[in-house]
C-alpha cells in the first residue's frame, strides 16, 4: 500500500518515560538482556512536525545541535522500517522540538520514534494490526513498542513484551538529569550476576494492588541499574540520596540514568525542589503521569 499522492502532516507530542521499576534476570544469547520492567509516561514531552511524503527521503533537523539527525536518528530508523509495510518510496520531513534530555533514561529518542512510525501508518491509511506495529516498533528499539500506547505497563523480554497495568492516576514527579550521560550498552554490560543474589520477579497482582492504592501505599520497587550505575558515577548517587532526603512517595532512577525521578504528593514541593537543582546546572521537571505517550494530530499543510 502507498501513501497518498499528497504530503501528510502532523503536529505531534512525543512523552518520556520513567521506569518506575527494573530487574535484570539474565544476559541472553543474542547479547541482549532480559528484563522486567514498570513503565510510566509522564507530560515532559518532545514536540514534532512530522511530514509524510513519497520521497524515499527522510530530512530531519532538530533544535538541539547535539541530537544526530541522520541515519543513526531512531525516526529515520523507524521510517526505513514501515517501507516495507508502505512502499519504498514512503519518506519524512521531520522537525524535533527537543525537551526530553538525551542520555536520561528517560525514553525521548523512542517517543519520536514511535511518533514516526504512527504518522506514516496514519498518513498511508495503513491497518496494521497492534501485534505488527509492535513488531515494527521492537526492530527500531526496545523502548519503542511501550512508547506506541505509553500509560502505565509491565514489559519484559528485551522490554518489547508489554502488559497493561492499573493506570497510576496521582503524584507530581520531579524529574532532575545532573550533567552526565550514561551509555545504556555501558551500564548493561557492566551488570554482574555473579553480585545479583535476589533476582525479583514480579506479582503483576500485587503490583497492581499496590499502583491502585498509591500513594496510601508504598511503591516498594528498585532499579537494579543503580547497582552498575551509582558507583561508577558519584553525582547520580549524590543526587538520589538528596531526592531520598527530600521524603518524597518513592525516588530512583530512570532506565540507565543519569536521570533520577522522585514523586510528591504537592506540585509545589516538587517544584521547590527542582529549582533548587535548576540553580546548580542540572535539568529539571516537574510532571504528571499521564495515559499516554504519543499525541498526533492532524496540522495545517504548508
Amino acid at each position: 500500500m502507498k501513501t497518498p499522492d499528497d504530503p501528510r502532516r502532523f503536529d505531534v507530542r512525543a512523552r518520556a518515560k520513567v521506569n518506575l521499576a527494573l530487574e535484570i534476570l539474565r544476559k541472553r544469547r543474542d547479547g541482549y538482556h532480559e528484563i522486567e520492567t514498570i513503565l510510566q509516561s509522564i507530560e515532559l514531552y518532545d514536540r514534532l512536525d512530522i511530514e509524510i511524503n513519497r520521497s524515499g527521503r527522510v530530512v530531519i533537523t532538530c533544535s538541539d545541535p547535539d541530537i544526530p539527525t541522520d541515519e543513526s536518528n531512531l525516526c529515520h530508523r523507524a521510517i526505513e522500517k514501515m517501507r516495507p509495510h508502505i512502499g519504498d518510496d514512503l519518506g519524512a520531513v521531520i522537525h524535533i522540538e527537543k525537551h526530553i534530555p538525551p542520555n536520561a533514561g528517560l525514553g525521548g529518542g523512542s517517543s519520536d520514534a514511535a511518533a514516526a512510525i504512527l504518522a506514516a501508518a496514519r498518513a498511508s491509511g495503513l491497518d496494521l494490526s497492534p501485534a505488527q506495529l509492535e513488531g515494527v516498533a521492537a526492530e527500531v528499539g526496545s523502548d519503542v513498542p511501550f512508547m506506541l500506547y505509553g500509560g502505565t505497563m509491565f514489559a519484559r523480554g528485551r522490554g518489547e513484551l508489554l502488559t497493561k497495568l492499573t493506570p497510576l492516576r496521582r503524584g507530581n514527579f520531579l524529574i532532575v538529569k545532573p550533567p552526565v550521560d550514561i551509555s545504556t550498552a555501558w551500564a548493561y554490560k557492566n551488570v554482574n550476576f555473579q553480585l545479583t543474589k535476589h533476582r525479583y520477579r514480579f506479582n503483576l497482582k500485587a503490583v497492581n494492588a499496590l499502583l491502585a492504592r498509591f500513594p496510601d501505599v508504598t511503591l516498594s520497587f528498585r532499579n537494579a541499574l543503580e547497582d552498575v550505575v551509582c558507583p561508577s558515577y558519584p553525582l547520580v548517587y549524590e543526587v538520589l540520596e538528596e531526592l531520598l532526603a527530600s521524603r518524597p512517595y518513592v525516588a530512583s532512577m530512570s532506565g540507565s540514568g543519569s536521570a533520577i525521578f522522585a514523586i510528591y504528593e504537592s506540585e509545589a514541593r516538587a517544584s521547590q525542589l527542582a529549582e533548587r537543582f535548576s540553580v546548580r546546572g542540572f535539568f529539571t521537571a516537574v510532571a504528571k503521569p499521564s495515559p499516554r505517550a504519543v499525541d498526533l494530530n492532524p496540522a495545517e499543510a504548508r
